[in-house]
């Protein structure tokens, strides 16, 4: 065993594991952590609050499928980052937190220490997929290595290490951890043969997929393919198939034509998708539902499964393409019903919807492979459903837990991971001001995002529930700053486009904010 503190074994092991960057904020507690930093080739991205720090490893994990990590401090490190975790945990994200806490001796005991929470880890114990503690620094290694186990083998969900401050300056013996590959787990092969028979009984059969299909993405564009069988998107499974296929509805489930197509069918295979409630809550799917999901207790949920299998949604697809493929199962001539029923491109209807209008500009200046970022404003809620995407893991949306201010910071850590591609950021202006600190870390990291900030001066979709249900409203008119002067003074670029210049100047500021080393705020006034 060599000598190590527990800082350098938490660092030492997280290089182990392929870590190329955290994020975090530094504080008193953790600078044992941060020492060691200096002495690995981990890279480290400081944020401004700890939200944006979860939002960032958040878009990291998310653009690359690999792990987000973030490091916090003990009390409000831990509560900040809170949201963030409540967002990876209902998006299936893969993210690992590791905080400090109050000495061995010292947490729990209300006596008044620096942060101390009076339960900080029964905090992330009710938001994240577990949290455990580490007491000695022979365990620290082990404590991270079985973190990214987990991740490998289970659904995608936030994971909490904490290590106590003693325990981390503390130098003892210690042993790092080398671990096998691990994946996750392999299908039933006769229930996988069931579906298939399921499948070739069947005469108007529909693939439901979801973001749990996003590294699986070939395997099922072969299926599709081969098989011909029309295929439905989840918002997280957005460009698994790209949108404008031929046997791709186009729209993700949760609207009304895709919806209305997924009733008339006589079988499903969803994969990769938990089937919520937000996406599929009121979708009648047909009583021949074969589920494939790496967590069972999907199954059933929110609609009666025929056949629920566990396991990996890319080996479940190509079993089934395969065994189907032998015994001769084939659907010709559905592209023409699945033409008939998908709904017209935003480009088309741009006239007809302002938010088309802005979609179909945005979609017309960006690279195919781009990574959209969305956020909770009107705007984004129509993207969710209509804008087109054509690679998997590029379209990211706070779906779940639905928080406000998440782009940004999101679309930062996304660039992070994803240098060579384009990302954009798509955020109200209420949601801007939530995280908008982290401007300061796009320009730190000369991270050149463009984000999209459009401008209604208030929580207009409120605005319109309240007039709708109670004919009045309250709360909902808000001052906001003068945008372009603020971003300026991050030391970002920005810029504002009227609405009746949007087609013309959107794709030139899109283009010039992606030549730059720096952020840039592209501020479009709407009223949708």
């Amino acid at each position: 065993m060599e000598r190590m503190t527990g800082g350098q074994a938490v660092v030492r092991q997280l290089e182990r594991e392929g870590v190329d960057v955290a994020f975090g904020i530094p504080g008193v507690h953790s600078l044992e952590m941060y020492d060691a930093l200096l002495d690995s080739d981990i890279d480290h991205v400081t944020g401004r609050h700890e939200q944006g720090v979860g939002f960032m490893a958040d878009g990291y994990a998310r653009a690359t499928g690999r792990v987000g990590v973030a490091l916090v401090i003990t009390g409000p490190g831990l509560t900040n980052i809170a949201t963030p975790v409540g967002q990876a945990y209902s998006d299936s994200v893969p993210m690992l937190v590791i905080s400090t806490a109050n000495e061995t001796n010292e947490g729990d005991r209300g006596k008044g220490h620096l942060h101390e929470t009076k339960d900080q880890q029964g905090v992330m114990e009710s938001i994240a997929a577990y949290s455990e503690r580490v007491e000695r620094v022979a365990d620290a290694p082990g404590a991270i290595a079985d973190a990214f186990e987990y991740l490998d083998t289970h659904r995608a969900r936030p994971v909490h290490v904490e290590l106590p401050t003693d325990v981390l300056e503390r130098e003892e013996p210690a042993d790092l951890v080398d671990r096998p590959p691990a994946a996750l787990p392999s299908p039933d092969t006769d229930r996988l043969d069931d579906a298939v028979s399921r499948l070739a009984a069947a005469e108007d059969p529909l693939l439901v997929v979801g973001g749990g299909a996003a590294g699986a993405a070939a395997e099922i564009r072969r299926l599709v393919e081969e098989l011909r069988v029309p295929v439905v998107t989840t918002t997280a499974g957005r460009g698994v198939v790209p949108t404008d296929h031929e046997l791709c509805l186009g729209a993700s489930i949760r609207h009304d034509a895709a919806a209305d197509y997924a009733a008339s069918r006589d079988f499903v295979l969803a994969l990769g998708t938990e089937l919520s409630a937000q996406e599929t809550g009121s979708v009648d799917l047909p009583a021949e539902l074969v589920h494939v999901d790496v967590d069972y207790t999907n199954f059933g949920n929110n609609h009666d499964t025929a056949l629920g299998i566990v396991g990996d949604c890319g080996a479940a697809a190509a079993h089934v393409r395969e065994r189907a493929t032998d015994r001769g199962v084939r659907f010709e001539g559905t592209g023409a019903g699945v033409a008939a029923a998908r709904p017209a491109p935003v480009a088309e209807t741009a006239d007809e919807d302002p938010r088309h209008r802005v979609l179909a500009a945005l979609r017309g200046a960006l690279d195919d492979d781009a990574v959209v970022v969305n956020d909770m404003t009107k705007l984004c809620y129509e993207a969710a459903s209509r804008f087109p995407m054509c690679e998997p893991g590029s379209f990211l949306f706070p779906r779940g837990y639905g928080t406000l201010g998440y782009a940004p910071p999101a679309a930062f850590g996304a660039a992070v991971g994803a240098p060579d591609r384009q990302v954009v950021g798509l955020v109200g202006d209420g949601g801007f001001l939530f995280t908008v600190g982290d401007l300061a870390t796009a320009v730190r990291y000369d991270l050149g995002v463009p984000i999209v900030l459009l401008n209604d001066d208030s929580y207009d979709i409120l605005e319109d529930v309240q007039r709708r249900d109670y004919g009045r409203t309250m709360g909902t008119d808000i001052e906001n700053p003068e945008f372009v002067p603020l971003a300026r003074s991050f030391g970002a670029e920005a810029t504002r486009i009227e609405t009746a210049d949007l087609e013309a100047e959107l794709p030139e500021a899109l283009d010039a904010a992606f030549d730059r080393d720096t952020p840039t705020v592209i501020e479009v006034p709407v009223e949708f």
